[in-house]
């Protein structure tokens, strides 16, 4: 097998496994399934149901196991090399899928806040436990 469409299947199998894990699978899924089904309804049907039993596997028990995410990853890049050696023509939509999915996933781990500074006002990025006396303001707020 051509080195650079082994790298591709590689990359496209932790891509897929890594979409399955977060919440624009369903996104991908649709992608995924144009892209490898290559519009027959039958192979579309059958890789459907193939990639929910690998989400479900996935998704039993948040967060996945390592060895989970590393054997659905191992299989789906092998399907995904048959895949490239019978569709070498498809390699530059599932290189576009692998963008896209990385791009996603970058964005989704990205959080905007704005906060008024006021009166107990507060911040975490995780656990805050805030102890405060609970006295009488006056009119100032002080």
């Amino acid at each position: 097998m051509d080195p650079a469409l082994a790298g591709l299947a590689g990359a496209a199998g932790a891509a897929l496994v890594e979409a399955m894990t977060t919440d624009v699978w369903a996104t991908f899924r649709a992608r995924i399934l144009r892209i490898v089904g290559r519009g027959a309804p039958a192979a579309e049907e059958e890789l459907a149901r193939e990639l929910e039993e690998s989400a479900s596997r996935l998704t039993r028990r948040p967060p996945p196991e390592r060895v989970t995410l590393e054997a659905e990853q191992a299989r789906w890049t092998e399907l995904l090399a048959v895949f490239l050696v019978e569709h070498a023509e498809a390699s530059a939509e599932l290189q576009e899928f692998v963008t896209q999915v990385r791009r996603s996933v970058a964005d989704a781990g990205h959080v905007v806040q704005n906060i008024r500074v006021d009166r107990n006002a507060f911040i975490a990025g995780r656990d805050q436990h805030i102890s405060m006396p609970m006295e009488p303001w006056d009119d100032d707020g002080r």
